[in-house]
């Protein structure tokens, strides 16, 4: 063998020598990475810190209350609503998720986001009550059939019962209905209580509010509140708008106003199934038009316009005003814990069921720990 061949021999075997080693090194790497991973992994199932937990696995200790507290989860701000329960969610007896609508055919269709499992499991989990709402959009029409053709009634009470099959009951948000439906709609909320508590499940029915009998407007005319007391568990009085979308700026839910409508309430509906319906929204208005606003995003308005936030005592709400780029001018009401204190304390003053917050997400959060304050059971 010649110098050059036995040169090239020797770095042959040196190259062979060194892949061997690398291709070591790299199955030492990997063998010690497996058991590192491994063992961080046994480790983890045996201690569960903070950090290695989701928020949404974790399970709710339940604040006593002397009222139940029910709140609404709406479709179109599904992700902060979720938020909210899973932060105050120890307070909150039942929730009633946005989630379904009546067609003008008669049929129930879902909204974006409806029937959510995630949200629904927790719910489960921590024992919160769920009776999802079913809306009519505030549209007469699409319950006519169902109120004066026996056999559509029947069909839509049977397509209920199936619905709440997956739930603990079903909320009825049937809205702006003719005055003149007034028995037709009792009737209706007869048979659907019949049926549903033959299976075990709860009906809750929203009311418009209202001081005195009949009602100001077809709304709350076409709603026997005593009649219906008979039939329903629960009767969750929307006691809000009493400024609205299209009317002059002014407070959503003044408390003079909401009292009176209690008042009423406690005339004709058993105490315990009557909810005080309270506001965590509010308005941007410019003249007679108004934008929902939440109060997360009426405080984020207000900074960046270097608005002044007044408090008006009288109506116990919050608001305040300012100019946008086009020169018009805006007037903001909405609510906070101070004005939502106010409500909360009418419902511990009267001895009612309970509360319903419309709705969750963008709250101010210390609304909850007024809930607590009035409500907490030492």
């Amino acid at each position: 063998m010649t110098k050059k061949e036995k040169l090239l021999s020797f770095i042959l075997l040196i190259e062979t020598l060194s892949i061997a080693a690398l291709i070591y090194t790299i199955a030492d790497i990997r063998t010690r990475m497996n058991n590192q991973l491994k063992s961080k992994y046994e480790n983890s199932i045996l201690i569960s810190t903070p950090e290695d937990t989701d928020a949404a696995d974790q399970i709710i200790e339940k604040a006593e209350l002397s009222a139940n507290v029910s709140a609404h989860l709406v479709w179109w701000d599904q992700d902060n609503g979720f938020e909210s329960i899973q932060n105050y969610g120890k307070y909150v007896y039942s929730v009633s998720p946005f989630w379904y609508e009546l067609t003008i055919d008669g049929e129930i269709e879902t909204f974006s986001g409806a029937e959510d499992a995630e949200i629904i499991d927790y719910l489960k989990e921590n024992d919160i009550k769920i009776l999802p709402i079913i809306s009519n959009e505030f549209e007469r029409d699409r319950l006519a059939d169902i109120l004066q053709v026996e056999t559509k009634k029947q069909e839509h009470i049977e397509a209920l019962s199936l619905l709440a099959e997956n739930y603990d009951g079903i909320s009825l948000n049937y809205e702006n209905l003719n005055e003149e439906d007034k028995d037709n709609y009792t009737n209706f909320v007869k048979d659907l209580a019949e049926k549903l508590h033959s299976n075990g499940k709860v009906l809750s029915v929203h009311l418009h509010a209202k001081t005195d009998e009949p009602g100001t407007w077809n709304g709350p005319k076409a709603q026997d509140w005593q009649a219906l007391s008979e039939y329903c568990d629960k009767l969750k009085i929307m006691a809000y708008d009493y400024h609205w979308s299209t009317s002059e700026a002014g407070a959503i839910a003044p408390p003079s106003w909401v009292e009176d409508v209690v008042k009423h309430a406690k005339e004709l509906i058993p105490a315990e199934k009557i909810y005080l319906g309270i506001p965590f929204y509010g308005y941007d208005w410019i003249d007679e038009a108004g934008s929902d606003v939440t109060y997360a995003k009426a405080i984020k308005v207000a900074n960046l316009n270097d608005a002044a936030i007044q408090f008006d005592t009288e109506t116990q709400s919050p608001f305040f005003s300012y100019r946008d780029n086009d020169n018009l001018l805006h007037e903001v009401w909405f609510e906070n814990a101070e004005s939502t204190k106010a409500k909360l304390e009418i419902a511990k003053e009267y001895e009612i069921g309970g509360v319903d917050f419309w709705r969750l997400g963008g709250e101010d959060p210390d609304a909850w720990q007024e809930v607590e304050n009035i409500f907490g059971i030492i």
